[in-house]
């Protein structure tokens, strides 16, 4: 988050509004959240078939002619292996060769369609991606709140003594692992308020990033029915700003194509947070 004490108020506004330029840029790209259609998540096997019928795609797990590529467990990775004769699989802006091992996500181009493959130890997920899909076409710019800079909140984080494992339910259904890491407390509107910090890992890539799921009086009415989300480094001192301009809507705003975590009841707050990202209209 920005410190008032470190940035004068035109420096502030200045970095908000270049972070909503680069979420509007990384929004009109070919794997934009509005351009996804498909959300396909596997049983837990051993091996996967993706089908295809003109746009639309399927899972299946004995192949057929309808097969365009296959996904095998090998130990600790998935193999890949095209099928159709027209799979590219890349790893960021690299091709990687049918046969490869995979131990994380990756991008397969079948044509005019993008799929994110993201493996986990016994099954696998795709989304899919269509350039064509009118919400992407037709997207020109996220909306939001004016910048408030009453909502960047002096906080206090009150790291829990032992995270405990907790299972958000998700939009699909699903329940998705965090840990409970501590406490946030601030004041809106003159009253003490707290939300609940989450990690979805407590050492190696990520840990350091702290994941504030919420809800709040706004929610349902101007801003997404399911809640909304901050993502903040964790602060190097108790004392830090929150910054509720920077709040933004879950993927599943954009696109029924993904899995998104649902604020949890402690996080619920009975106040409104007119800040940060409205509902996204379709």
């Amino acid at each position: 988050p920005l410190a008032g004490s470190e940035l004068d108020d035109p420096a502030w506004t200045l970095a908000l509004s270049e972070h909503r330029k680069e979420t509007d840029a990384e929004l009109r790209a070919s794997t934009s959240p509005m351009a996804g259609t498909q959300y396909l998540r596997s049983e837990p096997v051993d091996r996967v078939y993706l089908t295809r019928q003109d746009s639309s795609f399927g899972l299946d797990y004995s192949g057929g002619p309808a097969a365009q590529l296959v996904v095998t467990r090998e130990d600790t990775s998935w193999r890949w292996d095209d099928l159709g004769g027209d799979v590219v699989g890349q790893i960021g802006e690299e091709q990687v060769a049918t046969g490869a091992a995979l131990g994380g996500p990756a991008t397969f181009v079948i044509a005019d369609l993008h799929l994110r493959f993201y493996p986990s130890e016994d099954r696998v997920t795709f989304i899919v991606f269509d350039p064509e899909r009118p919400e992407w076409t037709s997207f020109e710019r996220l909306l939001y709140y004016p910048p408030d800079r009453s909502y960047a909140v002096p906080a206090q984080l009150i790291e829990l003594p032992e995270p405990d494992e907790i299972e958000m339910l998700t939009s699909r259904g699903l329940k998705k692992a965090f840990y409970r890491y501590a406490t946030i407390r601030f004041q809106v509107d003159g009253e003490d308020r707290e939300l609940t910090a989450f990690k979805s890992t407590l050492s190696g890539e990520g840990s350091e990033s702290l994941f504030i799921p919420f809800r709040d009086s706004t929610t349902g009415r101007e801003t997404y029915g399911a809640g909304r989300f901050l993502d903040i480094d964790e602060p190097p001192a108790e004392h830090f700003v929150l910054d509720f301009n920077r709040a933004y809507n879950p993927l599943c705003n954009y696109s029924p194509a993904f899995n998104c975590p649902i604020p949890p009841r402690e996080n619920h707050l009975d106040v409104a947070i007119r800040a940060g990202e409205l509902t996204y209209p379709h």
